[in-house]
């Protein structure tokens, strides 16, 4: 099997998601044929985290070096965080060098190392917001990708030679605290942009706040349809889950030929929801059935309705579940016990998933932004990323790498925030990275789609199953 078929099956994807015409015979087309496809800073206090700048209910949820975000902190960490609190950055460097050679998988410690190299040099600042606690993991997998992409734009020169310092943000997933801290984030001008949220629904809560301050976010992760163009200061490195209906779809209705889909999603939940109508539309537009729906949110969601489900004649299920409901979703693998294929979200490509549903998660195929073994990803970054934090990463942390290499290119000629919009809304902004060229549409969306990835045995996460790329025969 050749791995460039995966890259001919998101064209047409992309083809049908932009607009839903085409017809048949452009889609089988399109299955049979090969297609190889110097200014001056605002003035700034460096230490952005001080606690005599910051609410109190903000001041331990953000930090450059001078607080642990994340649980579990070795005596080492925390020993150069003290350091860092006295600005003590060369004792800092020492103790967090040591940290990492015990933990070279941890990004916050590898970028309070990269902040502690600037010490009190002037800096462009970045806030990188990601979940901790209950969504940690996620947390990490988004540092990962604005941790080497610091390391690689400081070692080349920075910006304009000036090195980037960053402020990592921890809203929670709940957008209570995110518009807290979007608001904080506005009031100090020596933020010049932002990397986040996570949630689609938190991404949404903070938007007006982040354009009433004209500040950009760039978010890797939040893929609902309803950001699509909700304000001129969001962009996105992920696609519309516009793309991954679609993808998803054309692969239920024109390669596997099955027409009727029973859907699992989280009604609590504005990206599940979103995926779940944008799927919902492509399959009855291009010939399908959606026989039932099941909401994961329901405390009395019992996954044996599937029985029920395949009475009505289901030979497809989806699972668009939010990070609160995968447990539920993977119940629904279990039971399923491979009878019937399975489409999923992005957020189903979890290890967690793996680990918890063993065999079973071979039924899985599951849209995402970017895989790290599709023909079309960018060899240095995969090669690169895989000797810094000794192993693979996952497409979180290539999409928070784009977004900060976006962000990047887009001070480059001038270091404000009104200069980084302005050239993100560049007709002509173009800059590879991590998952190839980032070009925005007006709406904000990146011009990209989703790939398939199926599961299958492999040794690479150590559950004994892989997520690898689909291919065609």
């Amino acid at each position: 099997m050749s791995q460039e078929n995966n890259n001919r099956f998101a064209l047409f994807a992309t083809l049908l998601a932009i607009a839903l015409v085409g017809g048949i015979s452009l889609i089988l087309w399109a299955i049979t044929n090969r297609l190889d496809r110097a200014v001056e800073l605002p003035s700034q206090n460096n230490n952005v985290a001080s606690s005599d700048r910051l609410p109190e209910s903000v001041t331990s949820r953000v930090s450059a070096g001078e607080e642990i975000l994340f649980p579990d902190a070795s005596d080492q960490k925390q020993t150069a965080i003290e350091a860092i609190a006295q600005g003590d950055y060369a004792s800092a460097i020492t103790t967090l060098n040591a940290a990492l050679e015990d933990n070279p998988n941890d990004p916050e410690a590898f970028i309070y190392r990269s902040n502690a190299r600037i010490a009190g040099e002037t800096a462009v600042t970045v806030a990188v917001v990601a979940p901790v606690g209950e969504y940690s993991n996620i947390g990490l997998e988004i540092l990962r990708g604005a941790a080497q992409a610091q390391y690689d734009i400081n070692r080349s020169g920075g910006i304009d030679g000036t090195p980037v310092r960053l402020v990592l943000v921890n809203d929670e997933n709940n957008p209570e605290v995110a518009t807290e801290i979007a608001q904080t984030l506005v009031e100090d001008p020596s933020v010049l942009g932002v990397v986040g949220h996570y949630g689609s629904d938190v991404t949404l809560a903070t938007v007006p706040i982040y354009e009433a301050g004209e500040l950009v976010t760039i978010t890797p992760v939040s893929s609902a349809v309803e950001l699509s163009g909700v304000s001129p200061y969001l962009y996105r490195t992920v696609p519309s889950d516009s793309f991954a209906a679609a993808a998803l779809a054309a692969y239920m209705l024109y390669y596997r030929d099955n027409r009727q889909a029973a859907v699992y999603y989280d009604s609590s939940n504005e990206l599940s929801s979103s995926l779940k109508e944008e799927f919902k539309s492509f399959v009855t537009a291009w010939g399908g059935d959606i026989v039932a729906e099941y909401d994961l949110s329901q405390t009395s969601f019992d996954p044996n309705v599937q029985e029920a489900a395949q009475t009505q004649g289901a030979d497809t299920l989806m699972l668009a579940p939010s990070i609160e409901t995968l447990p539920a979703a993977a119940a629904v693998i279990e039971f399923n016990k491979r009878r019937l294929p399975i489409l999923g979200s992005d957020e189903l490509y979890n290890r967690t998933i793996l680990a918890e549903t063993g065999p079973d998660s071979q039924a899985l195929t599951v849209a995402v932004p970017w895989h790290l073994l599709s023909r079309d990803s960018v060899t240095d970054f995969v090669e690169s990323s895989r000797a810094l934090w000794e192993g693979d990463v996952s497409w979180r942390t290539a999409t928070t790498y784009d977004a900060m290499i976006a962000i990047a290119a887009g001070l480059q000629d001038d270091l404000s925030r009104a200069g980084l919009k302005t050239a993100l809304d560049n007709s002509n902004f173009s800059v590879n990275s991590a998952t190839g060229p980032i070009n925005f549409l007006p709406s904000g969306d990146r011009r990209q789609v989703d790939r398939l990835v199926l599961v299958e045995r492999g040794t690479r996460s150590g559950t004994g199953y892989d997520f690898v790329p689909f291919t065609l025969d």
